[in-house]
């Protein structure tokens, strides 16, 4: 992962969401007419910063470690990005650098209270789990020490839900139920 831009614009936001103690953060901005949701997650080391193409089926992740060093895009998610926003790459017409000085200029510089449901993160992380189809979340399911069944989809908890819900999850036998029917989702909430 080569960090070659700097994001000093995302300190207030960071800051105001640890001000109010959230891991997570989401705002849309507009880029050549086309609109992006960035799902901003800060239980992660790197922080990620997940950008989603509203109702396209296209996103990417892009890193932030400390100094606000932020990830480049890779040569195929970039390529893509070009496609979809309908622009020539190159140094004259659109460069990844372009993009994320437009990027940094739509950030918020406060949390916007936003509750965030699971599905809502799962539209964008899909492809980066198993069983894709399933995004809606469905409930938990507990598994006693002495059941012959173990917790499954640590991967979809801990991409969809975050770190905290993961490790809680894996020491307590715990299993997230997701569904690809969105009429058998249900409003998210923690373990216990």
């Amino acid at each position: 992962m080569a960090f070659e831009f700097k994001l000093p614009e995302i300190k207030p936001l960071l800051s105001d969401m640890g001000k109010n103690n959230t891991k997570m953060d989401k705002f849309k901005f507009k880029f050549n007419k086309v609109e992006f949701e960035v799902i901003i997650f800060i239980d992660r080391k790197p922080y990620e910063l997940l950008f989603g193409i509203v109702d396209r089926n296209f996103s990417f992740i892009l890193y932030l470690e400390k100094g606000y060093k932020l990830s480049n895009l890779s040569k195929q998610d970039f390529y893509k990005l070009c496609e979809i926003l309908n622009l020539k790459p190159g140094k004259e017409t659109f460069t990844s650098f372009k993009f994320l000085k437009h990027f940094a200029k739509q950030l918020p510089i406060q949390y916007s209270k936003s509750n965030i449901e699971p599905h809502e993160i799962a539209w964008y992380k899909a492809k980066y789990v198993p069983e894709p189809d399933k995004i809606y979340f469905r409930g938990w399911r507990t598994y006693s020490p002495d059941s012959p069944h173990s917790a499954k989809n640590f991967e979809k908890t801990r991409e969809f839900l975050g770190e905290e819900t993961y490790q809680f999850c894996k020491k307590n036998n715990i299993s997230s139920r997701w569904t690809a029917e969105p009429k058998k989702r249900v409003d998210y909430y923690p373990p216990d």
